[in-house]
């Protein structure tokens, strides 16, 4: 069977119908709440718009005019309408930013948990008595953590002789995270029951997530998309879009 390809015209409109068909009106309703946010955000000054030109090429790995010309051609964006498409980007950042001032000192907070990362050692047996003999061990420099674990440890930490991380905060179990939180590095924690285990940890390192230029605007967009969730989960948002969340 020979199968014919209909042409496909740039010009073309689809309905809501098709979008829902395809998965992709969310998607749509979605850039054209952006659409609405950033109507009143002006395009970036000349110096600025140069740069992002540069590096949203250097991104994609366009490397010559004709390159260029090919990817617009293939995306059916004129000269002026690829510049507007990479300016888009840059223009919801900086309303992001504006409008979640005020609220991202308490997000980088809230999510610093998943921000922090922390790298330990880890040993864990089901033995009370064995632990505490293993910490001493430990603790007295007869033998060296990574050996113990290596020997010793019942979980999967055994393969890399109990070094564990660099992992997010959030990721250890709840007890444990408290505890590494108000570690010093290098400290030995003595034997402490978590659930059916013994374990003894002892802290390497702690990266605590500072709230750089680069996360606040990573933070920005986040709360960003928060409030494009939540108008696209309101059934009046299809209707309206406002300029500023609520």
């Amino acid at each position: 069977m020979i199968l014919s390809t209909p042409p496909v015209s740039a010009a073309e409109v689809y309905n809501p119908q098709q979008l829902s068909h395809w998965g992709l009106l969310r998607q749509v309703r979605r850039e054209a709440l952006i659409d609405g946010c950033i109507k009143d955000v002006a395009p970036p000054e000349p110096e600025t718009f140069k740069k992002l030109l540069e590096q949203w090429c250097s991104q994609l790995r366009i490397d010559s005019p004709e390159a260029l010309q090919r990817w617009q051609q293939q995306q059916g964006l004129t000269p002026e309408q690829w510049q507007a498409f990479v300016a888009r980007r840059w223009r919801w950042l900086n309303w992001c930013e504006a409008a979640f001032a005020s609220k991202l000192n308490s997000h980088y907070l809230e999510r610093k948990p998943q921000l922090d990362q922390v790298s330990y050692s880890l040993l864990r047996v089901s033995d009370a008595a064995l632990a505490n003999e293993l910490y001493l061990r430990i603790k007295e420099a007869e033998v060296s953590f990574e050996d113990v674990a290596a020997e010793y440890s019942e979980g999967p930490e055994k393969a890399q002789g109990g070094r564990l991380g660099p992992v997010p905060l959030s990721q250890p179990h709840p007890m444990l995270a408290k505890l590494l939180q108000v570690s010093s590095p290098a400290q030995l924690w003595p034997p402490k029951q978590l659930e059916s285990w013994w374990i003894v940890v002892r802290l390497e390192e702690l990266h605590c997530a500072e709230l750089t230029d680069e996360l606040k605007q990573r933070l920005a967009l986040e709360l960003g998309d928060l409030h494009l969730e939540q108008l696209l989960n309101d059934p009046k948002a299809a209707q309206a879009v406002p300029a500023s969340p609520t």
